[in-house]
């Protein structure tokens, strides 16, 4: 039943139309027994739709709050096609679409050629992210998850610092199980789809839980990043739950709490100097990788930072009070408490390290400017460089026993260490000693424990505001350098008795054939 409006407004009744409706509209125009100024049949299956009768005519609209939207005469387009141009009102993305002009477009083709599909190629044409050149879908959209990775990684990638984290960052977004959605557009990704990613990425047996974490975790990141940056261009206008929050992996990082002795890294020095060739067919551990281990055992910086250094930086007979010591500096950038770090290192253990620069550069036009120069290239070594040596060590390929590599850990009763257990040796090698405010301030620690001998300010942080507190560093190097070198000539001498296994036998190859030339003509 039709409910009269205030004067000058238009009938309105609430009706599910039906062709019907629209027949009794014409009859009612033909007839001229519309109401007052017109009806209006809001249609109570489609959202929106309305069709408006006057005394000249039946029109098809879509009203909302943002505004009313002309579909078309109802002599021209059915109650079926109304409600789908309703309906693609309703999902036009603001900027891209004009849906006054399309539903225009939509009318008059229709009128024009009685087609209904040539009458949505002309207003609504379908995006079809292949068929577009790749700048022209990154310029209008719809962006594929591929575009939507690359521009999230542009965006933060230079808000990472450089190291570790900002080279392994992209690498879990560029899974090869986030790799098969590239081309799928942004808007047709579903919980469903992604669920499915997440149970093979825990079930394929390849990827540890916790890349699993990172692969879910920064997928979130980069969709949460589109739905606030590029709505329009990621097609995420309508959508106003995140629906990617409920992707989630159940792993919380376990707490390491092994503390290698002196002996057991002492003894690992040694033996990656007498094992520097694994086997026939590898090469030598490079001079540069075997000065950063000992760097790490020495120094226990951490390794992001510590592969960085630059002989700039290293600065000799920095001090009176301490002869032959060497000052070693690493900028706010490459640490993490984002603050300046100085150490000051002794002779002993100085000469160690220039040892083995001074080789890396026997073979080298000119010294590279690094401390620890990576044989590849003019660049420094890489800190997985430093794991995988460990890894080699023992026996490992990529996490596993490597058929016919010894362990050299086991055969030398060396339990397996990390690069970050050595500051937690040292920690503890100097808190024994009542020195735990000298290890904060050489591994960049706060303990707001200690008295004033064996603690670092928590904000001030008083080792930096005088003068980098390298009095208190070198009370606690001295002593932990000298304990490593002690125990390091004892290792090599144990291990000099010891004669070296045969080599194993060079694989046999396949002599080489030279190919013929074919004949000229």
């Amino acid at each position: 039943m039709a409910v009269e409006g205030g004067r000058g407004s238009y009938a309105r009744e609430r009706v599910a139309l039906t062709a019907g409706h629209v027949t009794k509209a014409r009859a009612m125009i033909r007839k001229g027994t519309v109401p007052g100024r017109g009806l209006d049949l809001v249609d109570a299956d489609c959202a929106g739709l309305v069709l408006r009768v006057t005394r000249n005519s039946a029109t098809w609209m879509r009203k909302s709050k943002t505004g009313t939207v002309r579909i078309g005469d109802a002599a021209v387009i059915t109650l079926t096609q109304a409600r789908d141009q309703a309906e693609r009102i309703r999902l036009a993305v603001p900027g891209t679409h004009d849906p006054r002009m399309e539903t225009r477009i939509y009318e008059a083709a229709l009128a024009r050629t009685g087609s209904e599909e040539e009458a949505l190629d002309a207003a609504w044409p379908e995006e079809d992210p292949e068929t577009q050149t790749a700048e022209e879908r990154r310029r209008d959209g719809p962006w594929v998850l591929g575009d939507l990775i690359d521009a999230y990684l542009a965006w933060k990638l230079p808000k990472l610092k450089a190291g570790r984290w900002r080279a392994s960052y992209e690498g879990y977004l560029r899974h090869p199980e986030l790799s098969g959605l590239s081309m799928s557009t942004v808007a047709s990704l579903d919980l469903e789809a992604l669920l499915g990613v997440r149970q093979r990425l825990l079930e394929d047996g390849a990827t540890k839980r916790s890349a699993a974490k990172r692969v879910i975790g920064q997928f979130r990141d980069a969709m949460t990043w589109g739905w606030k940056e590029q709505p329009i261009r990621c097609r995420l206008v309508r959508v106003n739950f995140p629906w990617w929050d409920r992707l989630t992996v159940d792993y919380a990082a376990g707490k390491r709490d092994h503390v290698p002795t002196v002996e057991e890294l002492a003894r690992t020095l040694a033996v990656a100097e007498r094992y520097r060739s694994l086997g026939q067919t590898e090469h030598a551990t490079g001079a540069g990788l075997l000065g950063a281990l000992w760097a790490v055992v020495l120094t226990g910086q951490r390794t992001g930072a510590l592969v960085t250094t630059q002989v700039g930086s290293c600065v000799p007979q920095f001090s009176n009070v301490l002869p032959g010591w060497t000052a070693i500096g690493w900028p706010g950038e490459v640490m993490k408490s984002k603050l300046p770090h100085a150490l000051p290192v002794p002779p002993a253990a100085w000469a160690v390290i220039e040892r083995y620069r001074q080789e890396d550069a026997r073979g080298r036009e000119a010294p590279a400017p690094w401390m620890f120069p990576s044989r590849r290239g003019d660049g420094h070594v890489s800190y997985l460089a430093i794991n995988q040596l460990l890894s080699r060590l023992q026996g490992l390929r990529e996490g596993k026993a490597a058929p016919g590599k010894p362990d050299l850990f086991a055969i030398y009763a060396i339990r397996r260490w990390t690069p970050h257990d050595v500051r937690r040796g040292i920690a503890t090698f100097l808190g024994e000693r009542r020195l735990g405010g000298a290890a904060a301030a050489i591994l960049d620690h706060v303990d707001g424990r200690a008295e004033e001998r064996e603690r670092t300010a928590a904000v001030t942080r008083l080792h930096y505001d005088r003068a980098q507190r390298m009095d208190l560093k070198a009370e606690g190097m001295a002593l932990w350098v000298a304990a490593i070198m002690e125990a390091y000539e004892r290792e090599r001498e144990v291990l000099a008795r010891v004669p070296l296994p045969p080599p194993p036998p060079r694989p046999v190859r396949k002599p080489a054939t030279r190919r013929r030339k074919p004949a000229l003509a």
